[in-house]
């Protein structure tokens, strides 16, 4: 087929709704808005075939096509273990030809630090660096070997740029309160420091820690001081997350300086303390003219926010909840969207194992899974990759594709639209060729890895 391409912007009816019409004369896009046609250009992408000559091809074909749900993400954790830029940017690609447009980048935890902020530099100095790390199958076993890792300012923005050219926005995340052993590790002033025990150190174990920001004026100016440099840094973001999952209250209860600020507000629970943190994030948000996005537990305070976005993550009975008080949804249950857990079908090789708290979310359970939720109010649908399990990018494939490929059809289509397992199957056997391509370990239909069978840690 040789001919003219045109776009035109068109009155169509959803933001990332196009059209697309390819004849002998040439092919015609046309799109609701600007963002639309990264869709559009990987449905031509993906229709390339073979003429009778064995020249490179584009089938007539006329399709009109929208989203579900305008939030189809994956989430990265190179805090656990780091994924370079290059690894980062590889993941991009896979998002964008399965036509997923957001990032979740969870940038600092309690194992580390992962983004420069030039006001704090400590954060990066001290907070980037763990003696090392625990083993996924045993805690008490460890590598002893260090980490040191964050990304700079400049491959942030790099990395932002490529992603937007990609059809891609990225929603960084800033854990508060919780998760914050490293930033206090950087800061002790961040932290409770009258609590007894306070030892901050960055963590070289996996799960929940006691190390949380104090209610005190030099947190709260850090707060605002951090999330005004990641707002610069992500400036397409329309929500930055604040994560605020898992927050222990031993050091709130135990410190006489965080009683005393319950007392001056007339606090009565510590839980109260969170609340007052996470008021603080969404006022110093909409001064900079920005969202929030938090973990499901944020729905613990009282006057949340009606526009603040609720990502649903311990079940789909918090997303029903959160629906029902009027806020947006995205939905990406433990019990189906996380994608650091087994898939099924044990692998012969140990190193890839997902961790054991659920069973066989395979892309067939992926695809199934039911995410309705009463009215409105979901608006996207998320795959969570947390990397405690995951050291290397050889895992970090596998454990995505081809999961990834169920969950751009569920993220696409509702439940009741979407394809059955034997057809999807059938089209996922056919973007082998694809990953094989593009030197991807994918998880085989037998549980193996395509690349690295030897993989070892």
């Amino acid at each position: 087929m040789q001919g003219e391409l045109t776009v035109e912007l068109s009155s169509l009816p959803h933001p990332e709704a196009y059209s697309l019409e390819v004849t002998p004369r040439g092919i015609c896009i046309r799109v609701a808005q600007a963002e639309a046609l990264s869709a559009a250009a990987q449905t031509l992408a993906q229709a390339v075939c073979t003429d009778a000559a064995g020249q490179a091809a584009l089938p007539a074909m006329r399709v009109e096509d929208a989203p579900w749900l305008g939030h189809r993400g994956i989430m990265l954790d190179p805090c656990r273990h780091p994924i370079s830029v290059e690894g980062t940017k590889k993941i991009l690609r896979i998002m964008a030809h399965y036509k997923l447009n957001r990032l979740h980048w969870h940038l600092c935890d309690d194992q580390g630090w992962r983004l420069e902020i030039r006001k704090y530099p400590r954060l990066t100095e001290t907070g980037s660096k763990r003696t090392e790390s625990s083993d996924w199958q045993d805690q008490r076993i460890k590598d002893g070997r260090p980490v040191e890792f964050f990304y700079s300012q400049d491959e942030v923005r790099d990395i932002v740029a490529y992603a937007h050219s990609l059809g891609i926005t990225i929603i960084p995340e800033i854990e508060i309160p919780g998760h914050a052993s490293a930033a206090v590790a950087a800061y002790p002033e961040l932290g409770n420091q009258d609590s007894p025990g306070f030892a901050p150190e960055v963590v070289t174990g996996w799960g929940v820690f006691t190390h949380v920001m104090a209610p005190n004026e030099f947190a709260f100016r850090f707060i605002e001081d951090v999330l005004t440099e990641v707002c610069e840094l992500f400036p397409r973001a329309p929500y930055i997350h604040i994560g605020g999952d898992e927050v222990p209250r031993d050091q709130w209860q135990k410190s006489p300086a965080a009683q005393a600020f319950m007392q001056q507000l007339g606090m009565k629970r510590e839980s109260e303390i969170q609340n007052y943190f996470t008021h603080h994030c969404a006022q110093v948000l909409r001064k900079l003219g920005r969202g929030m996005v938090g973990w499901d537990e944020i729905m613990c305070a009282p006057q949340l926010p009606q526009d603040t976005v609720v990502m649903a993550w311990r079940g789909m009975d918090h997303a029903r909840i959160a629906a029902a008080r009027g806020h947006r949804v995205i939905l990406c249950p433990i019990q189906g969207f996380y994608f650091n857990f087994p898939q099924g079908r044990t692998p012969q090789n140990p190193f890839y194992s997902g961790l054991s708290d659920f069973d066989n979310i395979n892309w067939q359970h992926v695809l199934n899974f039911d995410t309705s939720v009463p009215g409105n109010k979901v608006i996207g649908l998320q795959a969570n990759l947390w990397s405690e399990c995951i050291p290397d990018m050889r895992k970090l494939e596998f454990m995505l594709v081809p999961r990834i490929c169920a969950l751009a059809e569920a993220a696409w289509l509702p439940r009741e639209q979407r394809p059955g397992e034997a057809h999807l199957g059938e089209r996922i056997r056919r973007h082998y060729a694809w990953f094989d391509a593009r030197q991807i370990n994918f998880r085989q239909e037998d549980g193996t890895p395509r690349l690295f069978p030897d993989a070892r840690k």
